[in-house]
């Protein structure tokens, strides 16, 4: 992981890269914006959270402020197990290293619902495939990792691509660049970002 000490008015600035767990800054984030509402809630597996109060005022404040950070709460039936897909998928590519048992039989047994159906009712209400869901995330981590300096050897490892060229193959597809030009683009950019900061 690169570091760069930048030199202004005298004084030294130190960039870093940050190396986060989605997971549990989410739990964190959710915890602290609940708690400060005074609801009783439990945070459960899989994005869900109970809360024991009929308070629509505190729990429409609750709302309000989780939505600063991106974060929604769902009651629509259709909608949470849709999340609930998501949130499967969202812990499976922040493991360290990714299930090596097919996916349709992770993803179905974390659940316990038969894939075909899962698979089946998210094409239906996301108009994408659980697959291409997959694809698009999995492109997402590389990017994180890739920037974390990550060999593209130990990114196809974690990620569990067949090959670095099954990994190359489908990050081109979605980005419409190799992993290594768009390594290339970050090192560049951060080359920029020093020459700006360096002022002496």
């Amino acid at each position: 992981m690169h570091k760069f000490l930048f030199v202004i008015d005298n004084s030294q600035i130190m960039i870093l890269n940050v190396k986060f767990d989605v997971n549990i800054a989410f739990q964190a984030i959710l915890r602290d914006q609940l708690e400060r509402t005074g609801l009783n809630f439990r945070i459960g597996n899989l994005g869900e959270v109970e809360i024991f109060s009929d308070d629509t005022e505190k729990i429409a404040e609750a709302r309000l402020m989780l939505k600063k950070f991106g974060i929604s709460l769902v009651d629509c039936p259709k909608e949470q197990l849709v999340q609930k897909i998501k949130n499967v998928i969202s812990g499976m590519i922040e493991m360290d290293q990714m299930p090596l048992s097919k996916i349709s039989f992770y993803i179905g047994e974390q659940l316990g619902m038969n894939y075909s159906y899962l698979s089946t009712f998210f094409s239906e209400q996301t108009h994408t495939s659980i697959e291409n869901y997959i694809i698009l995330q999995k492109v997402e981590k590389a990017k994180q990792l890739l920037i974390q300096d990550f060999s593209l050897t130990d990114i196809s490892y974690t990620l569990n691509y067949s090959s670095v060229a099954h990994l190359s193959g489908q990050f081109k597809k979605m980005t419409g660049l190799t992993p290594t030009a768009f390594k290339r683009i970050i090192a560049m950019k951060r080359e920029s970002a020093s020459a700006t900061f360096v002022l002496g």
